[in-house]
């Protein structure tokens, strides 16, 4: 039997203190915290906090997934191919489409994301 994205096989609660940032292994300037994860977890969604740090060089770059982001605080712009360029700030809601190039750019204050990618990517 497959686990669904909504299927949760156990209950799982992260407290602020508990979250574990590390270094994102690709982009510079930007740290991660995997909330839900199909290695982890078995489920087929990764959920992280993703924090963009001003000064972050990220690529232009896809994902395998769609990219869903809630912005709980910060400033920064995220070009997307054929949308252009999207100012985001607290409050803001972006999905990008699988395989759609994207590139998060102009930090002008540290930004921390709620990221789901669906299907998952780790």
């Amino acid at each position: 039997m497959s686990t669904s994205a909504v299927e949760v096989a156990k209950t799982k609660v992260i407290n602020k203190a508990e979250v574990d940032w590390a270094p994102h292994p690709s982009f510079k300037g930007v740290d991660i915290a995997y909330l839900l994860s199909k290695k982890a977890d078995g489920v087929d969604m990764t959920i992280a906090l993703v924090h963009w740090h001003v000064g972050a060089e990220i690529p232009k770059h896809t994902h395998e997934a769609d990219d869903i982001l809630y912005i709980i605080q910060g400033k920064a712009t995220i070009w997307v191919d054929q949308v252009g360029e999207v100012p985001v700030s607290a409050g803001s809601f972006i999905r990008i489409p699988k395989g759609v190039l994207h590139q998060p750019h102009d930090v002008t204050e540290d930004l921390i994301a709620h990221d789901t990618w669906l299907p998952a990517t780790v």
